[in-house]
């Protein structure tokens, strides 16, 4: 019996092992693949790019500079405010971009829906529709990596995952090594999903029946994945496209913020409670039991470890700069997802920019 117990634990030591080595080969064949658009094919819908913006942004010239710094050229800007009280119109009309005041008024939609929705409604004629936030910095191939995709008619939607940037403490920095979660999801088809970050679709895709879901929806990313998913379409990465987000988050708005993702992702699909629960649970008991065998049964167990050591180099590929926090913050991460899914599970409103919508 302690025979077939301890090949067990062989067994799955080494299938974790083997697993995040996967993940590493994975991660650098995204980053071989970093710019993907091909000038040959003379792809050049004519595009539109919607901003909704609530307040003024940390930085908010900075960001609506690099949305007209594109390398791309057959695109309109338009930003969407509430209303013509919004602090968010100085810097929009400093910056000769074109704005529009909410016009779609709907209870059980989020301020966010009723801006694209007003948008989508008001601006017709475009190939090709794109979701930008107003806190995030572009690259200047933004636009190319996430429209080329769209090419081929079996993709349905483009999208991306931001680089938090640490610019406060700890809980910020928590922060940055938490999005790895998101970008590790975007690198398997399975997994992937919109983030309204940074997406871009045929305006085809937004039929009548698609639209009329979609200005209800409290999540952008949900109802967006959600109409992919029905159609039979598929959700492409665009790695490259990438958009930069500096944060200075503290204890608070850290969790809270964590709290909507988790409230959000489990309203698209309910699977991610189940197993979120699961995956976590099962990291936590697996840590503890190495630390256990290692210590009080033979220091050969140290090799248990073997996968977490990967996760963290994967890990520190990613942003050698704060490597030295991916250990302290690495122990505590599955303890902060946990929490973040149970309490995601249990909130029946979800709260953002100031505003509450009921979810449940």
């Amino acid at each position: 019996m302690i025979i077939i117990i301890f090949l067990g634990l062989i067994l799955l030591i080494l299938s974790l092992t083997i697993l995040m080595l996967f993940r590493i080969i994975l991660s650098l064949f995204w980053r071989k693949h970093f710019f993907n658009a091909n000038d040959s094919l003379n792809y050049s819908p004519k595009v539109l790019v919607i901003v909704p913006c609530r307040g003024k942004d940390h930085e908010m010239e900075r960001n609506f500079e690099s949305l007209q710094n594109q390398d791309y050229k057959n695109f309109h800007i338009v930003a969407v405010v509430d209303s013509d009280k919004d602090e968010a119109l100085e810097v929009i009309n400093t910056m000769g971009i074109e704005s529009l005041i909410t016009d779609h008024y709907s209870t059980a939609s989020s301020g966010k829906v009723r801006a694209i929705t007003t948008a989508i409604r008001n601006k017709t004629g475009y190939e090709i529709i794109v979701f930008a936030d107003s806190d995030t910095i572009v690259p200047e191939h933004w636009l190319k990596e996430l429209i080329f995709p769209l090419h081929r008619k079996k993709i349905g939607a483009v999208s991306t995952y931001p680089r938090f940037v640490p610019m406060g403490g700890f809980w910020s920095k928590v922060k940055e090594i938490w999005g790895y979660m998101g970008i590790n999801m975007m690198e398997f088809r399975p997994t992937r999903f919109v983030w309204g970050g940074s997406v871009a679709f045929r305006s085809e895709l937004m039929d009548e029946a698609s639209m009329k879901y979609f200005s209800t929806a409290v999540s952008d990313d949900a109802a967006l994945s959600k109409i992919c998913r029905e159609k039979g379409v598929q959700i492409a990465y665009a790695p490259a496209a990438s958009p930069k987000i500096v944060v200075k988050d503290d204890k608070k708005s850290f969790l809270d913020w964590a709290e909507r993702q988790m409230a959000v992702s489990i309203i698209f699909d309910k699977r991610a409670l189940a197993g979120g629960v699961f995956i976590y649970i099962g990291v936590i008991v697996y840590m503890i039991m190495m630390v256990y065998l290692s210590v009080l049964v033979n220091p050969l167990f140290v090799i248990g470890f073997t996968p977490y050591v990967l996760n963290l180099i994967n890990s520190g590929m990613r942003d050698p700069k704060n490597s030295l926090w991916l250990v302290p913050i690495g122990i505590l991460l599955p303890f902060i997802y946990l929490y973040n899914i149970i309490e995601g599970a249990k909130a029946n409103e979800i709260n953002w920019r100031g505003t509450s919508y009921k979810i449940k």
